[in-house]
């Protein structure tokens, strides 16, 4: 019996506790392939870790720069499954790589500063910068690569301009970028003294291992770098808020300690979940692993359900367990087009869109792909059995 087999999916639990357009939010009969959240449970380590810390009954506060034990089992995580140096005492644990893209925002910018974020992207990043005062700027993404156009990179530079933000690899479009253009990203943010945000959280889930983080060792040396990660997509931990931040020397790591508001107590990571978040890391590959396999069968479902439904275009993604087809042939945008399917099939997708994922989003939809085979195959055959009413 596997770790992700069929039976392996609580719906009891999940109806009760998933929520963010999941489970818990919908109504019965309903299968929500939706927020990118596994539906299995998580690693036995970490349960065990939750159990222990918690046993003698003490839940103080912890220190405001975090654990050392969580720090040096991230940066143990980064050099040896990413290749990637880096200085635990660098490292800021925080409440949710979520709030890691707001610290290090208010980081690097001040109000009136610009930064440039792909399109597509998630809406997190708009909304960080936008919380630090600062202006948005777009550029679009090639859709079948991931990448930039950096000749367009620099044209949206001007004197107020302080940042690149990148997610790699990309939600939505679950597409990595090349050690070869992350690069050549390097060069331009060289060129114009910016800072790189590199959004990592999906950076374990890599079907075909083409995932480099910003901190590896195959890369251009570059100093004005900031990684911000989690546990959320990698070990099913989303509901824990365990999310760092890694600075790359220790005065932008102090600046960051500044801006989280760490040391006021008003913000911070819980000891219990970084205890959970430590076991992850140093216990809970052997879990990861197994998903990954269980993981590249469902993507291969996905692909397989993508090409049979005359309506969507054909996609590769080659990391994270999301899909993100265009519709085709129609002109209803991707919410009613949403509507119509939930309604119709009772399963639940998301929709592109400028407030879900910027404006080149607009008519894609998005396909969680975090379940068993079991839900998948049910999910896609009811979709397939009304695609002809949707056209």
């Amino acid at each position: 019996m596997g770790l992700f087999d069929d039976d392996k999916v609580n719906l009891t639990a999940l109806r009760q506790k998933a929520y963010n357009y999941r489970w818990a939010t919908l109504d019965a009969g309903i299968i929500p392939l939706t927020a990118a959240d596994p539906d299995f449970p998580v690693a036995e380590p970490i349960v065990r870790a939750i159990h222990d810390y918690s046993k003698d009954g003490y839940f103080s506060y912890g220190p405001a720069e975090g654990l050392m034990e969580f720090k040096t089992a991230v940066a143990q995580w980064f050099d040896l499954r990413h290749n990637a140096p880096v200085d635990a005492n660098c490292i800021l644990p925080v409440n949710s790589a979520a709030f890691g893209l707001f610290t290090a925002a208010q980081c690097v910018l001040h109000r009136g500063d610009n930064a440039i974020i792909p399109d597509p992207v998630d809406f997190l990043f708009r909304k960080s910068i936008e919380n630090a005062g600062a202006e948005v700027k777009t550029t679009l993404l090639d859709k079948n690569t991931g990448e930039f156009d950096i000749s367009h990179l620099d044209r949206l530079v001007d004197k107020k301009t302080k940042a690149l933000f990148i997610c790699n690899p990309n939600n939505p479009l679950g597409l990595s970028i090349s050690v070869d253009h992350l690069n050549a990203l390097i060069a331009f943010a060289e060129r114009h003294d910016l800072w790189i945000v590199s959004d990592e959280i999906w950076a374990d889930i890599d079907h075909l291992k083409t995932v480099t983080s910003m901190a590896s060792r195959h890369l251009n040396n570059y100093p004005k770098r900031i990684i911000v990660s989690g546990l959320s997509k990698n070990f099913g931990m989303a509901g824990l808020r365990v999310g760092y931040i890694i600075a790359p020397d220790l005065l932008t790591y102090q600046k960051m300690l500044y801006v989280s508001q760490h040391q006021s107590t008003a913000f911070g990571l819980s000891g219990i979940a970084q205890a959970a978040g430590t076991a992850a890391l140093l216990e809970s590959a052997y879990w990861l692993d197994e998903f990954l396999i269980h993981l590249k069968k469902m993507r291969a479902l996905t692909l397989d359900f993508i090409e049979k439904m005359d309506a969507f275009s054909s996609v590769a993604p080659n990391a994270t367990y999301l899909a993100f087809p265009k519709l085709k042939a129609t002109d209803r945008s991707s919410e009613q087009w949403v509507k119509m399917m939930l309604a119709k099939s009772k399963v639940a997708l998301v929709p592109g869109g400028k407030h879900w994922f910027e404006k080149s989003s607009e008519g894609h939809i998005r396909i969680c792909y975090a379940t068993s085979e079991g839900i998948l195959t049910e999910a896609f055959e009811r979709m397939l059995a009304v695609k002809d009413q949707l056209f």
